[in-house]
């Protein structure tokens, strides 16, 4: 009987064992995720930490450049917002004042 049960773990496992093998980004990630959970750290620095090491060199440029991009936009964006609501802010404070 125990022979019956391992030669069914083996055949659900070898599926997963594969794709882990030759598996692509996101089955590393979520697997580093797990290992750093039952280990006691954090699990989503860990799946951030495999998700970039299983990228390739062309996509970690691509990350790259899309991290900083987002740097130095952020600031702009967050003036751009800020205006708008100042802006929103007088209009209102104009319509209550002409009523």
């Amino acid at each position: 009987m125990t022979e019956k049960v391992k030669q069914k773990i083996e055949e659900w496992m070898n599926p997963l064992v594969d794709e882990v093998a030759h598996g692509g980004v996101g089955m590393t990630a979520g697997l580093e995720g797990v290992r750093a959970a039952l280990t006691g750290k954090n699990p989503v620095w860990a799946a951030i930490k495999g998700l970039v090491s299983g990228l390739s060199g062309k996509a970690k440029v691509a990350l790259i450049l899309l991290l900083i991009l987002g740097l130095l936009l952020g600031p702009v964006l967050l003036v751009v917002l800020l205006l708008a609501l100042l802006v929103m802010a007088i209009v209102a404070a104009v319509r209550a004042a002409a009523r």
